[in-house]
């Protein structure tokens, strides 16, 4: 059940990535060259700021009251930026979707340095905390190597190929989306299966823990809405963009490094339902900034 997981976790990325690099249009790199510290501002908050806010704020000042298992959940969600369902959650709440994209695939291709990097910031931030991360066996180089095969050649092959062929991009872009979706509830709902007996008792035994996630998605969203500059529809895109992180990346690693660390991936899955909710908190707030200007 858990390698059909990690099957499926793959699959699902990949699709996410190379249906997202599809349906980028026009040229998806104009942010670079219009708006390059906007553009680098973002990226280094969503995939480097981010995650050293958490650690500084939440993870070490509560490292003596969290499980192995919650920790590492916590350090592997705040790791892995560009979440794959980010273009929906924009749309429905009125910001920017082009925008995010943009931001998204450019997060998308920084991982490949990031993500190692903050596994190194983390492994040895527990370290000097006393922290044995048992069940935990990755290394730089294969972080590095995981989030290129299932990240970002995805991304560079829809996009290469949506500017050689755009007519078949359009064409294949709905349908690739709509799939990729599809897919990402059925990977939700095989982690949920696989790990259904030990949710309640994680939830139950990680209340401080779920305390800690719910501070780290409103510092999160907290950090994109400083981030993004005074346009108001563009606050609310980056900090969506910033407080959503990638499930899917996090769950792939998971499934594939973390196999003797028990409790994981009921971690993941509530660090989830806990940014649902507090984004939704965030745009239900947002709707009544934005009313008397609307």
């Amino acid at each position: 059940m858990r390698e059909a997981a990690s099957v499926l976790a793959t699959t699902t990325i990949v699709t996410l990535m190379f249906s997202l690099g599809l349906g980028l249009k026009p040229y998806p790199f104009l942010l670079l060259r219009d708006r390059p510290a906007f553009l680098w501002r973002v990226l280094l908050g969503t995939g480097v700021l981010v995650p050293l806010a958490g650690l500084a704020l939440v993870l070490l000042p509560l490292h003596g009251q969290l499980s192995r298992p919650a920790w590492v959940a916590m350090a592997l969600m705040l790791a892995c930026p560009s979440a794959p369902l980010i273009l929906f959650r924009v749309r429905s709440s009125g910001g920017t979707a082009e925008l995010a994209a943009r931001l998204q695939i450019g997060a998308a291709l920084l991982a490949i340095v990031t993500v190692p990097l903050m596994e190194v910031i983390f492994r040895a931030a527990a370290g000097l905390r006393g922290w044995e991360v048992a069940g935990w066996g990755i290394s730089p180089g294969q972080v590095a190597g995981q989030v290129l095969k299932v990240q970002v050649l995805p991304v560079v092959a829809g996009v290469l190929l949506g500017q050689w062929q755009p007519g078949l991009a359009s064409r294949c872009s709905r349908s690739l989306g709509a799939l990729a979706t599809v897919l990402l509830i059925v990977m939700l709902v095989a982690l949920l299966l696989l790990s259904g007996r030990q949710l309640l008792p994680f939830l139950q035994q990680n209340l401080v823990g779920l305390a800690g996630m719910a501070v780290l998605s409103a510092v999160s969203l907290a950090i994109g809405y400083a981030l993004a500059g005074p346009d108001p529809l563009e606050r609310r895109t980056v900090a969506l963009v910033t407080g959503m992180r990638n499930t899917g990346l996090a769950a792939q690693l998971a499934l594939s490094y973390g196999k003797g660390l028990a409790g994981l991936i009921p971690g993941l899955l509530a660090y989830v339902l806990i940014t649902v909710i507090v984004t939704t908190l965030f745009l239900r707030w947002q709707q009544r900034q934005l009313a008397p200007s609307g």
